[in-house]
């Protein structure tokens, strides 16, 4: 019986830290993503050129790397 609830507990955990890790993977709808950076001076211009801010603008990690976030 124990080695059903910590089946059970197991389960739930691993259920829950992989649609987390999904989550932190999509797209955010506060954010425009616009090409990949090295940093978030790398993200002026793109964001600028899709009619977004030049200074509202992140570098974060995406699937593949890291990506330019326009802020919305």
């Amino acid at each position: 019986m124990a080695s059903v609830k910590f089946f059970a507990v197991v389960a739930a955990a691993l259920l829950l830290s992989s649609s987390l890790l999904v989550s932190a993977q999509l797209p955010d709808e506060d954010c425009v993503f616009a090409g990949p950076c090295r940093t978030r001076l790398d993200c002026a211009r793109p964001c600028k050129a899709l009619g977004h801010s030049p200074t509202a603008v992140l570098c974060e990690p995406y699937i593949g790397g890291l990506t330019c976030c326009c802020l919305l």
